[in-house]
Order: C-alpha cells, then sequence, then structure tokens
C-alpha cells in the first residue's frame, strides 16, 4: 500500500494506462535507436564477367554480357575496412569466393558478411565474388558496402576524436529526450486523457470552433500548463539540437565540455524551457490586451487555445522528424538546421494566413485592425520570440 495515495478504480487505470503508453513507447524508441547502417559505396558499376577465351574478368558490359549466368565482383580488404558486403539477391543465386562455393542467396533475403571475416577466411586482401544462376540476365540485385556508424574508424585525430565523442553526444541526447519526452505524453495521457484527445485531434487545424469550451475557458486550469511545459521543453530540445549542431549563436556551446556533460546541459534545458513557457504566458496576456483593444471580444482564449494547439502537433512532428533522421543517417551526417528554419517560417506564415481567413470569416472587424492584431500577438512574438530562442544564429 503506498501511503497518502488513496486505493481506487481511477487510480489503477491512471497507472494503467500510463504504464501500457510508456511501455509501447519505449519499445518504439528501443527500436529506432537499433544500429545505423551507413551506405559508405555502390557497386553498381564495378561488375565483372569471366571470359575464357582471354582467362581473364573483363568489364561488364550490358548490351554483350546481359545474359551470362554468372556475374562477378572484385572486393580489395584495403578499401573496406571494417566494412560488410550487403546484399539484396532478386532471385535465388549460389555465391562462389575465388571459385569456391560460399553459401546460397535466396530471393529478396537481405544478407550482410562481414568482409574482414571473409578475407581472414581465404587468407587474402582481394578475392572475386561471384553470383550464379542458370536463369541470371542483367545485375544479380542491390549490391553495396555498407558499415555501422559506430565502427567507422577515422585516419586522423581530429576526425577521430569527432566521431568517439561527437555521436555519444547525439546518441545520449536523442535517446534522453525521447524517453523525457514519451515520460510527459505518457502522464498527460494516463491523468488527462480528455486533453490529451483535444489536443492531438488534427481534425481542428481545419476548424475554428471548439466544443471544449471548459478547456479553451481556463487556460491556466493544471492539464493546460501541464500542455504548455511539455510545448516549451519540446522547443528546448530542438534549441539544443540546433547548438550541438551549429556549435555557435550561443555562448554555451563554444566549449565542447558544456554539453558533453549532463548538468550544464540539463541547466541549458530548463532553462530554455523558462524561457519559452514565459514567452507562450506573455503571449496569451498580448491577446488578452490587444483583443480588448481592437474589440474582438471572445477571441483571446480560443485563439491562444487553437494556437498551442497547433504548436504542440507541429514541433512534436518536427522534433520526431529531426530525430529520427539524425538516426537513420548516423552521427556523422550533420542536419542543415537552416533548412528547419525555413520550413518554420513557412509553417508561421500559414498560421498568419489561416487565422486571418478565420477571422474574415467569423468576425465583423476591420481588416487593418485585424491585421495590426495578428502582428503583433503572432509575428512578434512567435516570429521574433521563438524563432529566436531556437535559431540564434539566424537572427
Amino acid at each position: 500500500m503506498i501511503p497518502f495515495i488513496k486505493k481506487s478504480a481511477s487510480f489503477h487505470a491512471f497507472v494503467l494506462r500510463w504504464s501500457r503508453f510508456f511501455l509501447w513507447a519505449f519499445l518504439l524508441t528501443t527500436t529506432a535507436q537499433a544500429a545505423v547502417w551507413k551506405p559508405m559505396h555502390s557497386l553498381t558499376k564495378e561488375w565483372l564477367v569471366y571470359q575464357s577465351s582471354w582467362n581473364s574478368f573483363l568489364p561488364y558490359i550490358p548490351s554483350q554480357h546481359y545474359a551470362y549466368h554468372s556475374k562477378s565482383i572484385q572486393l580489395n580488404n584495403r578499401d573496406y575496412y571494417q566494412a560488410y558486403l550487403t546484399i539484396m539477391p532478386k532471385e535465388t543465386y549460389h555465391l562462389f569466393i575465388d571459385g569456391a562455393f560460399q553459401r546460397k542467396l535466396e530471393k529478396g533475403q537481405l544478407v550482410r558478411m562481414s568482409l574482414d571475416s571473409l578475407f581472414k577466411q581465404h587468407y587474402k586482401e582481394q578475392v572475386i565474388a561471384t553470383f550464379y544462376s542458370s536463369t541470371l540476365e542483367g545485375l544479380p540485385g542491390d549490391l553495396r558496402i555498407e558499415k555501422k556508424f559506430d565502427q567507422v574508424i577515422a585516419q586522423n585525430r581530429e576526425v577521430q576524436l569527432f566521431l568517439n565523442r561527437a555521436p555519444a553526444v547525439y546518441t545520449h541526447f536523442f535517446t534522453l529526450s525521447f524517453l523525457a519526452l514519451l515520460a510527459f505524453l505518457g502522464l498527460l495521457f494516463a491523468g488527462f486523457p480528455r486533453y490529451f484527445q483535444v489536443y492531438f485531434r488534427f481534425s481542428d487545424w481545419v476548424n475554428w470552433e471548439s466544443k471544449e469550451n471548459a478547456i479553451v475557458k481556463s487556460p491556466f486550469a493544471l492539464a493546460n500548463v501541464y500542455v504548455l511545459f511539455i510545448l516549451s521543453f519540446l522547443i528546448s530540445l530542438i534549441a539544443f539540437y540546433n547548438g550541438i549542431t551549429y556549435r555557435s549563436g550561443d555562448a554555451f556551446f563554444v566549449n565542447e565540455e558544456n554539453y558533453s556533460t549532463l548538468m550544464p546541459s540539463l541547466w541549458f534545458v530548463f532553462s530554455r524551457t523558462l524561457l519559452a513557457y514565459f514567452i507562450f504566458i506573455l503571449q496569451y496576456f498580448l491577446f488578452q490586451l490587444f483583443a480588448n483593444l481592437f474589440k474582438l471580444k471572445s477571441v483571446a482564449n480560443l485563439h491562444f487555445f487553437k494556437s498551442i494547439q497547433a504548436n504542440i502537433q507541429f514541433f512534436i512532428m518536427v522534433f520526431i522528424g529531426i530525430g529520427l533522421y539524425a538516426i537513420y543517417q548516423g552521427p556523422a551526417y550533420v542536419i542543415d538546421m537552416e533548412i528547419v528554419s525555413y520550413f518554420l517560417n513557412a509553417y508561421f506564415l500559414i498560421r498568419f494566413i489561416y487565422f486571418t481567413q478565420v477571422f474574415n470569416k467569423v468576425l465583423s472587424v476591420n481588416r487593418l485592425s485585424l491585421y495590426a492584431y495578428l502582428i503583433i500577438t503572432e509575428a512578434i512574438v512567435i516570429l521574433f520570440g521563438i524563432r529566436e530562442l531556437i535559431f540564434p544564429q539566424y537572427t
């Protein structure tokens, strides 16, 4: 029995919902964190065919060698250190290494062979891999050289430091960020299921009216405040990722030790979360102030709710998109955050146009007053507040 907590069916339902949500989310996150294979070299243009009259291998020419039943590739250990030969055969083939049978390749079955092990097995630094089938026409299928990003060994100290230290920063950041975000969303889903459903109802993007009057009229209810915290936390995570990627625009990222250790990084995320939270609270009071000034009664609360609803959906999609793409490409790949900033600008522009059209339809108001209201509440606060918080180097 847990002290001070009254046992009830609602409490057990709360725990059960949160546990299920977090369990499934954790499993999905763990899957996304699996080893990422990075293509290093395509072998499409390096195929060979054996010519008995020449007693040697010649380059594959489609017009002359299309119907040959065997096609070969020359592999050199010096070129592909700690790499894997990745094969996706389009038919069932037999693989031979230097004329000796190696294995049978089933159609559509992905095969990865360690080249280091292959060369050691044959005691050679160069081997010929031959694919044979009595029905083979054209090339055997997709064939390339791949490496795991954490197995890349640099040839100089500077690159080696990047590949050894930076991957840990990126990996730890995405692991902790996804788990924290999933925990916060799981708590919202378990503790406030109605709010979770409302804030993540994508159909509301095309509908101005809201049936959730209780949620709209109480912007500082506990659940609404909690959603605002999650949104601010998301923005701080994107700001942190932009900082460790761009490494300028903020004095914090000048020294690598700041973002390579846990406590300074947590403090950065916490401080940016508070700053983003303050910006959104300021935006609400600006909604109220200028709605009264321009005589737009009963608009401020609904406008604020719609703004937060669209923001949290958008920034969750952006962060998950950045995270999954960065994990897929590996830590050696640097995402161009300037493109993300343009995407953010486009989102704010679409918001501005959307709110302009909606207000023109549902309200009888002077158009000049409407533009002034939206420019102040949307452009100044969001475009020059949130955008500068995330991308200080572009402002």
